[in-house]
């Protein structure tokens, strides 16, 4: 297969035009894990142009991503990063607000992965929005806990809309490590990584 594009070219791209794709430490941390759990499918909310499931896709062997995306520059940005990666049989985008998206349209749930990458303030809407179709023994990631290091010194944060943002990130970061539900563990990985799974899950496997 030849490629149109290199992910170096993608990385590049995303870096002069200020495109936030996820650090490459935590898409290797979560190819790793989607290997070692034999992980078929995922649900990522935030294509952006496409990076992170183009890299899931091709390195992870018999995985299908279904992706979400709202802008509509990023969302044809990404078809056509997809379609030169030619990777359209292993990824579905759909172009829409997944807080608005009718989740019954998803071609390939239940999940191995919810990857939660998308708006920052939304971070629990997505997760109580679509963690029904996860499996039970599936496992979410979410990207950008630490903020670049914001959420540890927010007093400090000047700008006030800044300021707001990392104060909901760090809300949602008490309520997901305070849920009698679900067990969440820190990952200091890249920009900080969440991975949670079911609590029932993990007392089944004791």
């Amino acid at each position: 297969m030849v490629l149109m594009k290199s992910f170096y070219e993608l990385e590049e791209y995303a870096l002069v035009k200020d495109v936030p794709i996820m650090q490459k430490e935590g898409i290797e941390y979560l190819i790793d894990e989607l290997n070692k759990r034999n992980a078929e499918s995922v649900l990522e909310i935030g294509s952006a142009i496409g990076y992170s499931s183009l890299m899931m896709a091709t390195h992870v062997k018999g995985l299908h991503v279904d992706t979400i995306e709202r802008d509509d520059t990023r969302y044809q940005e990404a078809v056509v990063n997809i379609h030169d990666f030619n990777q359209e049989e292993n990824i579905t985008i759909y172009h829409e607000d997944a807080l608005e998206f009718d989740d019954t349209l998803l071609d390939h749930a239940p999940y191995d992965c919810l990857f939660i990458d998308a708006a920052k303030a939304q971070y629990q809407r997505f997760f109580e929005k679509y963690i029904p179709y996860l499996k039970e023994d599936g496992f979410v990631l979410v990207d950008n806990l630490d903020f670049h290091g914001m959420i540890f010194d927010i007093p400090n944060i000047k700008n006030r809309n800044t300021r707001a943002l990392v104060r909901k990130i760090k809300r949602f970061k008490d309520w997901i490590f305070s849920n009698d539900e679900y067990d969440a563990h820190y990952v200091q990985v890249g920009d900080g990584l969440c991975i949670i799974t079911r609590k029932d899950q993990n007392e089944n496997r004791n």
